[in-house]
């Protein structure tokens, strides 16, 4: 039976629901990096995400379990305790309870009672694929979770075919709903005009930066933004126009984007999850792609990654993370904004999003993920 409670829905601004800058629940989240949750280790990792605090750890057999990180008992961390035989001890009383939240032990009751069904925690649906934790964060009765499978970047599923490159996760200081919206895909030209391959003056003819312009172009991965000179000339900018598959941006918060990093060099695509870990903070989980069907293909990809790639991507990512946090508020930067021609993306994504929030509320279902939505682009 669904535990889904309808509450009338008010708006803080046109077009954005109260509710949503804490995120689009009932949706695969990466949460931790494998690492980050090491095997047979008895301590739990506390962590932050969509405005709840959580704990993550490894049962006996070594699969990922999430849960809040608040003991049914007396309310304290749990991340504070210890892992016993793969359940979460509490630290205070010495209660345990297994992944699927279920209380395991409470010391001083020799026999399972009614006290154990009682004292029920709170856990998610969670999975290790592709080198992360995942976490189904949600109401899992009234919004069964789809496998997690069907919800991924299909790199992830063909180590055969691909190689990725996992980055380290950042906390930006920013509205996750600005965060997204500063994937735009024209930015890039001017804000990274010093980080990605428009910034090779001398290679690029010498165009100096006072002297580029932007061409808006529309393409199957939609709207880009082409650095030019005065006369209209197209400058390098490490960016697909053409035979792109997929989508730019796809739910719950996935921006694609296709990157040729050098001249020669093998084309990749930049992952990057945006979502909130509160309303003010947002967790930022990326990862690069390549195709690599053999070896010398995977070494070459290992070289353009370390060589090239990566301290364009820590560049990149830095550049972002300020933009982000200088736009302030999302409320105040909502209020004083004037779109334009090429802001039309964003204002779809931003219209995706709310729908897939509305939509929940409404009880009418959650938008799905949709696969083809997270093609490898090129």
């Amino acid at each position: 039976m669904s535990t889904l409670t309808l509450q009338p829905l008010q708006e803080l601004l046109p077009g954005l629901p109260a509710g949503l800058p804490e995120g689009l629940r009932n949706y695969w989240y990466p949460l931790l990096q494998s690492e980050e949750l090491p095997l047979g280790s008895d301590r739990p990792v506390a962590l932050r995400a969509l405005g709840e605090d959580l704990v993550a750890w490894r049962n006996a057999e070594g699969a990922p379990c999430v849960a809040i990180d608040r003991c049914p008992h007396r309310a304290i961390k749990l991340s504070v305790g210890r892992v016993l035989d793969g359940d979460l001890s509490c630290v205070l009383h010495g209660l345990r309870f297994d992944g699927a939240g279920r209380c395991s032990l409470i010391p001083w009751e020799p026999e399972r009672g009614p006290a154990h069904e009682r004292l029920c925690l709170q856990a998610y649906p969670a999975q290790e694929l592709g080198g992360y934790i995942w976490a189904y964060l949600g109401d899992a009765s009234a919004f069964p979770p789809p496998p997690l499978e069907s919800e991924v970047p299909q790199e992830l599923l063909q180590p055969q075919s691909f190689i990725w490159f996992r980055l380290p996760t950042q906390i930006w200081k920013a509205s996750w709903l600005i965060a997204i919206d500063g994937s735009d895909a024209y930015h890039a030209v001017v804000l990274h005009t010093a980080s990605q391959s428009a910034a090779d003056i001398a290679r690029q003819g010498g165009v100096p930066l006072q002297d580029r312009r932007i061409e808006i172009v529309r393409t199957s991965h939609g709207v880009r933004g082409v650095s030019v000179d005065l006369q209209g000339r197209p400058i390098g900018h490490g960016h697909f126009t053409s035979d792109v598959k997929g989508d730019r941006f796809a739910l719950p918060c996935v921006s694609t984007n296709p990157i040729v990093p050098a001249p020669g060099a093998p084309a990749y695509a930049s992952r990057l999850w945006q979502f909130p870990q509160d309303a003010q903070h947002t967790m930022v989980v990326r990862f690069i792609s390549f195709r690599a069907e053999n070896e010398a293909e995977r070494e070459r990809a290992t070289r353009t990654f370390h060589e090239v790639a990566r301290a364009r991507l820590d560049k990149v990512a830095e550049e972002d993370a300020w933009a982000a946090e200088a736009q302030g508020d999302l409320l105040e930067s909502r209020r004083h904004e004037h779109l334009l021609a090429p802001d039309e993306d964003v204002v779809k994504v931003r219209r995706l999003i709310t729908r897939a929030f509305v939509q929940q509320h409404s009880g009418d279902g959650r938008l799905a993920v949709s696969p083809g939505a997270l093609d490898f682009p090129c």
